[in-house]
């Protein structure tokens, strides 16, 4: 016969046994819980950012640099001036001296002219719908993504960079290299000199967005794809 305080030691310890073994799987449950939503967490975050980045080129056509962003994410307030191309997929943004630039047939006479005696700027918008390495097949393309934040900075440089009336909107001083419908001149403040090229001002719009380049020093246009090339935002 067993001994009443040996049958209830035995089933305390089966009940302490049960209750051990039922906290265990509810803090695995709870932990496998946790551990599941911090995943999911982390993927979202992960996400997040990658829906919030923003990827734009570089286009080098040979003696001047140009920024193409992607309309859809342009704000009009940002760039009111989406509205002159509404059929459009890319914008391509420059800044240089207002004679050179807007000329067919550029010379090197016009080249000289403009470094030392420019009489002011523009900006130039060419709207287009094709793939960026289909629109410009035969030049040198740099892809950048950028935060953002990144991002919103370059837009604000951008929007700058023209002279606007006290609605915001551009003065436009003619149609553009590829025709009025795709693309315009704008006036534009800053003074274009030998040491203040159309691509000091690319170097500068990255450097407003706080990319990782110094924009004093650089004229040419090779020399700015070398130094955006070493950028750690640069993608395949």
């Amino acid at each position: 016969m067993v001994k009443p305080n040996l049958l209830n030691d035995t089933r305390m310890g089966l009940a302490t046994s049960c209750k051990d073994w039922f906290l265990d799987m509810v803090n695995i449950r709870v932990l496998s819980r946790l551990t599941l939503f911090s995943l999911i967490l982390t993927v979202l975050v992960i996400l997040d950012t990658a829906a919030q980045s923003r990827v734009i080129h570089l286009v080098n056509t040979g003696w001047h640099v140009g920024i193409v962003l992607p309309v859809n994410t342009i704000l009009k307030r940002n760039l009111p001036e989406t509205k002159h191309f509404p059929d459009s997929n890319f914008l391509e943004v420059g800044w240089g001296d207002a004679r050179f630039y807007k000329s067919n047939t550029p010379t090197t006479l016009m080249a000289f002219e403009a470094a030392f005696t420019s009489e002011g700027s523009v900006m130039h918008v060419y709207a287009f719908q094709r793939s960026v390495k289909k629109t410009f097949a035969s030049s040198e393309i740099l892809k950048l993504k950028l935060t953002a934040e990144e991002y919103s900075k370059l837009l604000s440089f951008i929007h700058r960079s023209f002279v606007r009336n006290a609605n915001g909107d551009a003065r436009a001083v003619g149609s553009g290299l590829y025709g009025e419908e795709m693309s315009r001149f704008y006036l534009s403040s800053g003074e274009f000199h030998l040491f203040n090229t159309c691509n000091t001002w690319v170097a500068e719009a990255l450097e407003s967005a706080e990319l990782e380049i110094i924009s004093q020093g650089i004229i040419t246009a090779d020399n700015l794809m070398e130094k955006v090339g070493e950028l750690s935002n640069i993608v395949d």
